[in-house]
């Protein structure tokens, strides 16, 4: 069994580059897995209104779409950045939607999430709320794209540097889920690939971030017969 893990494109509307390296991404390694996981902020906005997709986003999705439609599972992993993405992702693409999901992977018991709603006192908390929703439905998909836009220049962080702080406290969120029972741990958020393993009463735990697929080039792979990988890839 085969699974791939990524994150952290931050595509916008005219930003070909990144579209070619999430394109020939899916094409030339999504296409060999069985399960994959989009661990959130793919996009640098999007809202799932039921029946609209930013027609600049569709190429990318029609490409998840295609996975499907070969009979993959594919998982999206709401990011920061998107807004209930499975109203749109599932019925158009098939594409599963959610915060967080807890799988078994060939017997482990596996966490995942983008990890930006397990950082304390977080003041953009505020965006995911009814009220915001119910505020991008009444304006509508073309005026909601333009206050995005405007706001995420002010809000967005997208262009991380190397914190190391901030790689501290993902390893301890991921940490006390393991302590939970679960066996591996898959994050996103920080833009930083990461991977460090913990002995818990003699049994080897794993916490990883799949850190961004378009600076750092990172994704994760996991195999039946090689475990959980940070691997690069550059077109």
């Amino acid at each position: 069994m085969k699974a791939i893990f990524f994150s952290d494109v931050h595509l916008e509307k005219d930003e070909n580059n990144k579209k070619l390296v999430v394109l020939t991404f899916v094409r030339e390694v999504c296409t060999h897995a069985d399960i994959i996981f989009v661990l959130g902020d793919l996009f640098e906005f999007f809202y799932g209104y039921k029946n609209y997709i930013y027609p600049w986003y569709l190429e990318i999705i029609n490409s998840l779409k295609e996975l499907t439609e070969k009979g993959k599972k594919v998982y999206f992993l709401e990011g920061n950045h998107e807004f209930q993405p499975g109203n749109a992702l599932l019925s158009y693409a098939g594409i599963e939607c959610s915060r967080e999901l807890s799988i078994d992977i060939d017997g482990k018991s596996v966490f995942i999430a983008h990890g930006n709603e397990f950082i304390k006192n977080n003041p953009l908390r505020f965006l995911k709320s009814r009220f915001v929703y119910l505020f991008m439905e009444t304006l509508g998909p073309l005026w909601t794209w333009k206050v995005a836009m405007l706001s995420s220049a002010l809000l967005s962080d997208k262009k991380k540097p190397y914190r190391e702080e901030v790689k501290k406290k993902f390893r301890a969120f991921g940490k006390a889920k393991l302590m939970d029972g679960f066996d591996v741990v898959v994050l996103a958020h920080t833009h930083m690939p990461d991977r460090l393993e913990f002995e818990m009463g003699n049994i080897k735990k794993l916490y990883l971030n799949t850190g961004d697929l378009f600076r750092y080039h990172s994704y994760i792979e996991y195999e039946s017969n090689k475990g959980f990988e940070i691997k690069e890839y550059k077109i």
